[in-house]
């Protein structure tokens, strides 16, 4: 499996609701690609962050390029302040 990580923080006055909205609709989209494994998006106190999994980084990267391009992506980064942070990689160890 191969995953992005992302921690991240919404700008101030996003609202919350909006955010979720347009993330549910960005996982309808994920799961129409090739090689796309599971979403989920973790509320925390100072920060948000969400996992993306896929069978292959091939496929990430694939299906990581288009969505950017949508106009779903714009709308999703526009709650999203600038410096996220984002980690991709392999698993090593699961349980």
């Amino acid at each position: 499996m191969f995953v992005q990580i992302v921690k991240l923080k919404l700008k101030p006055d996003s609202s919350r609701e909006l955010f979720i909205q347009l993330t549910e609709q960005m996982v309808a989209y994920l799961k129409s690609r090739d090689g796309f494994v599971a979403y989920e998006l973790y509320e925390g106190v100072e920060c948000w962050s969400d996992r993306i999994v896929w069978l292959e980084k091939s496929y990430a990267e694939k299906g990581l390029k288009e969505f950017s391009t949508t106009e779903l992506a714009r709308q999703v980064m526009s709650f999203v302040e600038e410096d996220f942070i984002s980690f991709f990689g392999r698993a090593v160890v699961t349980a």
